[in-house]
């Protein structure tokens, strides 16, 4: 701490022996006056003199005795990554009120830290509640869609079959709803569920594109592989990556147009380290002033207001895996024309980080 600021921090206790030595001598002035005394000019000098030369001696034993305490203020304050604990190991109080106010610090940090522990034992157990909710939902899910596919097989009435599909429809909304809700939950944890490995990229784009065939089917729109390797590896986990291109390729399905015998295509380009795929489609398109906002958490736009699936979260937790394994993922869309979402890998991309 500079002695400036020690000095400004003081200015009422300067301001008050100022007063007080210039009380003194008008007491002392009056004094010889009313004595029938001459009043010499060289003994108030002096008295004055001597008042203010003490004045400045305790400034300055005061200031070297805080200087130490002041100075190590100054260095924790410029920590990037500051701790009570750092603060405490380094606190060495000057006065009853320095003790005091560390004391008060302590025991708001033990306070702070019980409310912590207990947010985070609530967290743990609502992130708990999740996982076990999710799982035990998924076995309902798939009981439905068995006994709607046993349903197809037993029942021919037309009206029964559109029943069935309707049904159906409704089970792969709620399956993809515990997909998102699922991830969004792991993704908290993400360090403890991440698994590197080298994947073949081709494949898993067939993988996911084969997944969603009967949306394919039901949609009249048709995937394209484009591709002039036979195969491409990138170093991800193929999990979270699965779940990624699954999102942005349901997307493209969902905001297409339906029925328009359009066409989804899946563009895998390799330039030296860099491996891009591109999902690109002939939908509707996304307003200009959405493109900012798509991968934003619970945003859903125009688009998905339109939508009553949409939950916001999608490109939402595609962006969040995405730079959690230092790749990259952009988007790029016209309206009535098509959006165009672009993954980025870079070869040794997982291994670096």
């Amino acid at each position: 701490m500079k002695f400036k600021s020690y000095i400004k921090d003081r200015l009422y206790f300067i301001f008050y022996t100022v007063l007080l030595g210039s009380l003194l001598i008008i007491t002392y002035a009056f004094s010889v006056l009313e004595a029938g005394n001459h009043i010499s000019i060289s003994n108030i000098i002096y008295l004055f003199t001597l008042a203010m030369f003490m004045m400045l001696l305790f400034l300055a034993i005061d200031y070297i005795r805080h200087y130490r305490f002041l100075n190590q203020l100054g260095r924790m304050k410029q920590e990037a990554a500051l701790t009570f604990e750092y603060v405490e190991a380094f606190m060495n109080p000057m006065t009853n009120e320095h003790k005091l106010w560390i004391e008060l610090f302590q025991q708001m940090n033990r306070a702070t830290i019980e409310q912590l522990q207990e947010q985070i034992k609530q967290k743990e157990q609502y992130e708990l509640l999740i996982h076990q909710w999710v799982h035990q939902m998924k076995t309902p899910v798939s009981v439905i869609s068995l006994l709607i596919q046993e349903g197809k097989r037993t029942f021919s009435d037309e009206t029964m079959k559109d029943y069935l599909n309707e049904i159906e429809d409704e089970n792969d909304r709620f399956r993809r709803g515990l997909e998102i809700i699922l991830h969004g939950a792991r993704l908290q944890r993400f360090s403890e569920d991440v698994k590197s490995e080298r994947i073949d990229l081709i494949n898993l784009v067939k993988q996911v594109i084969n997944e969603e065939k009967k949306q394919f089917i039901q949609r009249f729109i048709y995937p394209k592989l484009e591709t002039e390797h036979e195969n491409v590896y990138v170093h991800s986990d193929r999990k979270w990556l699965h779940f990624a291109i699954s999102q942005v390729a349901y997307n493209a399905l969902k905001y297409s147009r339906q029925g328009a015998h359009d066409s989804i295509t899946f563009r895998i380009v390799e330039k030296e380290s860099e491996i891009y795929l591109s999902i690109m489609d002939q939908g509707i398109g996304i307003v200009p002033h959405d493109i900012k906002r798509v991968f934003d958490s619970f945003f859903t736009g125009e688009n998905g207001r339109n939508q009553q699936e949409s939950t916001g979260m999608g490109l939402y937790l595609v962006k969040e895996i995405v730079n959690k394994f230092g790749h990259e993922v952009t988007i790029q869309s016209t309206v009535s024309v098509g959006t165009t979402v672009e993954f980025l890998f870079k070869t040794n991309t997982l291994h670096e980080r």
